[in-house]
């Protein structure tokens, strides 16, 4: 008699356990979006070259530059948190824009700029070095859509890239 009863409350509880843990678990912070990748390109310093730009322009968010000096990655995020842009490795300017999915620049990259070695007319080796960085970070306050721009704006032809997209 006790297992006619004891039977039916098990199952009850094991029921009970089973809706339960998919909520704990949605409640649970998302796993960062991280991807490494070589972006290759030759040198476009747009807007310097060509006509009038808009003062906002720039060769990273140039379509037509896709796959020519620029490369684009475009995440999708579920809530709030920090994304983080590196470009290391590289020789001469590289570039870092991100914007959103209404195509507004909601960050730009600060590093080295022209960096590394003298050129060989100046008398040095022509490198323009090998390891300049290029950073950005940008906090956002809720889910977006993100394209992040790399570009080859005045260096050489391949730079090491990373972004990862921390949730809150």
């Amino acid at each position: 008699m006790k297992i006619r009863h004891t039977l039916p409350v098990a199952l009850t509880l094991v029921v009970a356990g089973g809706s339960l843990a998919p909520a704990l678990a949605a409640k649970a912070k998302p796993k960062p979006i991280t991807a490494s990748y070589v972006a290759e390109g030759v040198p476009v310093p747009s807007p310097l070259l060509g006509p009038p730009a808009p003062e906002d322009a720039n060769s990273c968010i140039n379509p037509d530059l896709e796959g020519v000096s620029t490369t684009t990655k475009t995440i999708k995020t579920t809530g709030a948190g920090t994304l983080v842009v590196g470009l290391t490795g590289f020789a001469g300017d590289w570039d870092i824009t991100v914007v959103d999915g209404d195509g507004d620049v909601l960050g730009v990259g600060e590093g080295t700029t022209t960096g590394g070695e003298v050129p060989v007319v100046g008398g040095g080796n022509g490198s323009l070095g090998a390891d300049n960085t290029e950073k950005l970070e940008l906090k956002l306050k809720r889910a977006a859509t993100l394209t992040i721009g790399v570009c080859n704006f005045l260096g050489g032809p391949s730079a090491n890239a990373k972004y990862t997209f921390t949730y809150k």
